[in-house]
């Protein structure tokens, strides 16, 4: 343990999302210890934040009393935890707790833990929402799940600093449940938007005053209130988000209905949707997805002030 008596934290992944996250970690006072794949992103995040860098994830899982995964998804935290040649656990202390914060698909996160488990090492699936601001801001939103409460406090108990709320969802995998189909959600809005704010533009309305008006009504949403005026309008498409993560979460919630027994015609057609822009705007921000109704109809909004 830290020697007050905080847990040494172990922190794999420093992409958008995890760099600002760690980051809060290191000033609260953590005794962290940081891997990335890019060992390069590894050092400049000890010599500019603070710090130690892991040689390997093996001396990570070694060093650590906690865990935590911020990576791209299920399978890159599966092989950083266990399944690779290189990987924590083979370092990890039975009792050790392992953290997965990135948009897993919750049957494999039931799995993972599985296997965890028989190594001695509890894990918790702890998704994340509010995007890179509230990352670089310490005000996430935090669903919680996991199947040992000694765990659960200690995962909870790191968290304060990178987070403006905790909420505990349920047994293993329920994090990541509730994070694909809240991301579902928000692609809903983001879509029924962009359709809106087109049909409205070409009947005449202002999308600037379409947006002030939607945000003092019931139709509003985050997306109305937090990307469309500064990211869409503008055409920055500079929302923090990466269509790729999108798609990939609206394909886990898909998934997640499929194993569930349930027929969702909404999800179908909204993985289908946001698959074709994917493919046809790879490495985009999601905000850019009003580009695939600009296509389908060849119309363009111009761009205004944020």
């Amino acid at each position: 343990m830290a020697s007050d008596n905080k847990p040494v934290v172990g922190w794999i992944g420093l992409g958008m999302m995890g760099w600002p996250m760690a980051r809060h970690m290191v000033e609260a006072g953590y005794d962290v210890r940081v891997f990335d794949l890019r060992p390069e992103t590894s050092q400049r995040f000890a010599g500019e934040i603070g710090g130690e860098v892991a040689p390997t994830l093996e001396a990570l899982g070694a060093a650590s009393d906690i865990v935590v995964t911020m990576v791209p998804d299920g399978k890159a935290a599966r092989m950083a935890l266990i399944d690779g040649a290189d990987n924590a656990s083979k370092g990890m202390k039975k009792g050790a707790v392992a953290i997965d914060m990135s948009s897993s698909e919750p049957t494999g996160t039931v799995a993972l833990g599985a296997a965890l488990k028989e190594k001695g090492i509890s894990l918790c699936d702890a998704p994340v929402s509010g995007g890179t601001w509230r990352a670089e801001e310490g005000s996430l939103a935090i669903m919680l799940g996991g199947a040992d409460d000694a765990a659960l406090d200690a995962a909870e108990g790191i968290m304060e600093p990178m987070s403006r709320v905790v909420i505990r969802t349920g047994p293993l995998g329920s994090g990541h449940a509730m994070k694909c189909l809240n991301n579902y959600l928000s692609a809903i809005a983001l879509s029924a938007t962009n359709e809106a704010i087109l049909v409205g533009a070409k009947f005449g309305l202002d999308p600037s005053v379409m947006i002030d008006v939607i945000n003092v009504s019931t139709g509003r949403s985050n997306n109305t209130e937090t990307k469309f005026k500064p990211s869409v309008l503008t055409r920055k498409f500079d929302a923090g988000f990466a269509t790729a993560l999108m798609t990939k979460d609206v394909g886990i919630a898909a998934g997640l209905a499929e194993s569930q027994g349930q027929d969702m015609p909404i999800l179908k057609l909204l993985t289908g949707i946001w698959s074709e822009f994917n493919e046809a705007h790879p490495g985009s921000d999601h905000s850019a997805s009003i580009q695939y109704w600009e296509e389908r109809n060849g119309e363009k909004l111009e761009p205004t002030g944020g």
